[in-house]
């Protein structure tokens, strides 16, 4: 044989998109057919090139029927018939390979005892391989659990380093499945196989640690399995135990002197315990065998410290604080670990921090908010925009030159719904939002959502749902016929593998105007497979008549960007002080005032959303500032007069704007309950969202075309504001006119602890006007104020709840309860229930 009859070939990856999509749409549609035919369908292949088909099972020929014929027999433990097979075929000139593929196939589900007889007929080859996974016999034995094949093919020196098609030797199986003692005769057999590696860089010990089989480990390790990685490529043991939260595991490794290695993401053992356990022990147990809490990773410089504080591990928190973490460290944006913990919402991990850093309260600077504000030496150095020195020339002259103006865009108002409906759809974080009953089938897929009666273009979302594409809009004309298509694809194919659809029912929203949908997936032969789960809120537009914006004005917003959701708000429309009004509705759907969801009434307490409206001047509930002639009954011009006079009764909102002067702008903040608010206080309300704003709108419209009827010169600046997001993101979409802000609950006295970072996320997606922030929350963390406002929100601190200061005026001057307003925020709301804006928000 010459060397011309050979030629050589150099294997390369595929990046090929279209080639790619190919691939795995043939790989979808075989492993389909193939589930079919294995549950009894009769499925037909077509084959183009017959003479090309490797020695194998023939489908569709006398041979195939022969070879189902003695594999069902096997594999059912007919002795009997298998034995009879075996004399008929014995003397055929393919009888060998015959058994042999009957044997390797069998080995999965064929009793001990059919394996026997076929073993003993002496026509399998035992060092044979599978054509496709080139798996022999001890691959198989491991992978199935059968020590009798195992026995069998190592007293027959079956070649243990044999290596599959995906780089593993049937050690790894057998760590894989965690089967001890299969694993004690591989190692003793071919102990050189205990540190070879698979084409993902496993070794069995890797493979041992990722699947919790501690024994295996254990085993592994007396028998000197390498616990240190050779190269930047392979895989750490003790980080990966560590990552799995395995603490016997870390301590026989350790009990070994495993180093303290960063893996490939620059994370130490440390860093990787503090993110991904609640426990302290295995932080603990690190500690004792040197690791650095403070070590700093080499990803973003963060400490262990940084990581607990991020994914709020409360424990290991602690045990950081208690064992010398510095809390005051810097990672490389400047920021501190308190930082992280307030912008993801853990408050129990903000407040552990905050009050490891107490004792320097007493050197800070007072806050202007009359509290005492902590931030030490280091604190100044999370701004995100320090103060730089002034450059110099030589001669010791400031430079003078001037940087280019930046010409602020101001917009108008913001985009509302005129006749479409809008529909939000949103995911929980992580794999909650789609499961498989069986995960391993779909180890990479994409998520396709879109409706035949919407003009939106598909969308595309990798799975698992990444934070950034959480949420799904869609506006449409008919909301009765409005569906939405769930589909699945691999990540690189055009094959549907699941599917599911939320017909119109799910989006009519009569009784309510949002809601959870749980939808089961359908693969293509119509079997459940997993489930897909979201939370979706319906909005309708205004049904009244709105504000014409040609004849009202709108608030107005400037950024230093062209980008509406990003870039420092440099101006806005409101000013000066407005009055804060709580609004909601009785059960008749009225909006009146007043400040809780509960009425005391006779030493009980009533949910107001349960009371008529016309019940409540019986119950003697009811105040009044209008006289039968329509007229105010209290004549003052004064805000905080006001604000008393409301106090201590129920009042109608009608009532309450026809007779508050008009200059007295308003911050109407709508108390509509939360789900976890109804879970926590049974508070309900038997009006959906919509009807709520839209009850709300009809009177500040009237209101509104009242005072420009009376002169076109008069009109009243109003706010909007609500903790609930379902609340704010209705009222924007329905009007264009007046701004709103998103209240975050995170650091109130009832707060439900909703991150700033999911709150600052919904306000840029649905266009908000700013939030409204806790003061102490802000006082703590004062970098968090330049965040959001790099994101194009107003921000205004919340000191409501606070402790009011010493009083310094008298309380009925107009400054009463006011100090000076915090550095960098737009807006204040103090004690006294006003919300002052800066006098110019203009930069």
């Amino acid at each position: 044989m010459t060397s011309t009859n050979f030629k050589a070939v150099e294997i390369q990856p595929c990046f090929n998109r279209d080639v790619l999509r190919d691939l795995a749409d043939k790989a979808t549609t075989a492993r389909l057919d193939l589930e079919a035919w294995a549950e009894g369908e009769n499925i037909q292949y077509e084959v183009s090139k017959p003479q090309d088909r490797t020695i194998g099972q023939r489908v569709g020929t006398e041979e195939s029927d022969i070879d189902l014929q003695i594999l069902q027999a096997s594999a059912a433990g007919n002795v009997g018939a298998l034995r009879e097979w075996i004399a008929r075929l014995s003397a055929a000139p393919n009888a060998g390979d015959l058994f042999t593929r009957i044997f390797l196939a069998t080995i999965s589900e064929a009793p001990d005892e059919s394996l026997r007889t076929i073993l003993e007929s002496g026509l399998v080859d035992i060092n044979a391989e599978d054509d496709i996974n080139e798996r022999n016999c001890l691959h198989e034995a491991a992978i199935y659990g059968k020590d009798s094949v195992l026995d069998y093919g190592l007293s027959h020196g079956v070649d243990l380093a044999r290596l599959d098609v995906y780089g593993r030797v049937p050690l790894h199986y057998a760590c894989l499945r965690g089967r001890l003692a299969m694993v004690e005769k591989l190692v003793a057999a071919g102990p050189n196989t205990i540190d070879m590696k698979d084409h993902d860089n496993f070794t069995p010990l890797i493979h041992s640690i990722v699947r919790h089989r501690v024994e295996c480990v254990r085993l592994l390790l007396a028998h000197n399995a390498r616990i240190d990685p050779q190269s930047e490529a392979d895989h750490i043991p003790l980080n990966l135990a560590c990552q799995h939260e395995s603490i016997e595991v870390a301590t026989m490794l350790l009990e070994r002197n495993a180093k303290l290695l960063p893996d490939a993401e620059g994370l130490f053992p440390q860093h990787l315990v503090a993110r991904s356990t609640q426990k302290a022990d295995l932080l603990l147990l690190l500690r004792q065998h040197g690791a650095d809490l403070n070590q700093r990773d080499k990803l973003y410089q963060w400490t262990p410290l940084f990581h607990a504080a991020s994914e709020g591990r409360v424990e290991c928190l602690r045990a950081l604080l208690e064992s010398g973490a510095d809390p005051e460290a810097l990672d490389e944006k400047g920021l501190t670990a308190m930082y992280y913990a307030t912008w993801e919402g853990h408050l129990e991990c903000m407040d552990l921090l905050w009050e490891r850093t107490s004792y320097r309260r007493a050197n800070r600077r007072t806050s202007r908010l009359g509290a005492v504000v902590p931030p030490h030496s280091q604190m100044n150095a999370m701004d995100i925009t320090p103060e730089e020195p002034m450059p110099t020339e030589g001669d010791g002259i400031p430079d003078l030159s001037l940087p280019p103006p930046i010409i602020p865009l101001r917009r108008y108002g913001h985009n509302f719904l005129d006749t479409k409906t809008f529909i939000a759809i949103n995911f929980d974080g992580g794999a909650r939002a789609i499961q498989f009953f069986n995960e391993a089938r779909y180890p990479a897929a994409r998520l396709t959502i879109s409706s035949k009666t919407s003009d939106l273009i598909p969308r595309n979302l990798m799975l698992p749902i990444q934070e950034d594409s959480r949420s799904v809009y869609f506006q449409v004309d008919n909301l009765s016929t409005f569906a939405v298509d769930f589909e699945i694809f691999p990540t690189f194919g055009s094959k549907v593998i699941a599917k599911s659809v939320a017909l119109p029912d799910v989006f009519r929203a009569v009784e309510s105007s949002s809601g959870t949908c749980c939808l089961p997936l359908f693969d293509p032969r119509l079997r459940s497979v997993g489930q897909i789960k979201f939370n979706f809120q319906v909005i309708k537009p205004y049904e009244g008549t709105p504000l014409e914006i040609t004849q009202f004005a709108t608030y107005w917003k400037a950024t230093s960007a062209l980008d509406d959701h990003s870039g420092l708000v440099t101006g806005s429309s409101l000013s000066g002080d407005y009055l804060r009004l709580t609004v909601q509705l009785t059960r008749d759907g009225i909006p009146v005032i007043y400040p809780s969801y509960f009425v005391p009434y006779d030493s009980l307490d009533v949910s107001l959303s349960q009371l008529n409206s016309d019940v409540l001047p019986k119950l003697g509930l009811a105040g009044s500032v209008l006289h039968s002639d329509g007229t105010s009954v209290f004549d003052s011009a004064d805000v905080l007069a006001w604000k008393d006079r409301l106090s201590g009764s129920i009042f109608l909102l009608r009532d309450v704007l026809t007779a508050m002067p008009p200059h007295i702008n308003l911050n109407l903040h709508i108390l509509y309950p939360s789900p976890s608010e109804n879970v926590e206080w049974g508070i309900s309300s038997n009006i959906d969202i919509n009807s709520f704003i839209d009850a709300l709108l009809t009177e500040v419209f009237n209101h509104a075309r009242a005072l420009r009827n009376l002169s076109p010169e008069l009109s009243r600046s109003i706010v909007f504001s609500s903790f609930n997001p379902n609340v704010c993101t209705a009222l924007n979409w329905k009007q264009p006119n007046f701004p709103v802000l998103l209240c975050n609950s995170l650091g109130s006295p009832n707060g439900q602890g909703t991150s700033i970072k999911e709150s600052a996320r919904l306000a840029q997606m649905n266009n908000f006007m700013g939030l409204t922030c806790s003061a102490r929350i802000l006082q703590m963390v004062p970098a968090l104020i330049g965040t959001i406002k790099q994101a194009g929100l107003v921000l205004v601190s919340d000191a409501s709840k606070e402790a009011p200061p010493p009083a310094q005026q008298p309380s009925g001057s107009a400054a009463a309860g006011w100090a000076m307003m915090p550095e960098g925020v737009n807006g204040i709301m103090k004690t006294n229930g006003v919300l002052r804006f800066n006098e110019s928000i203009d930069m």
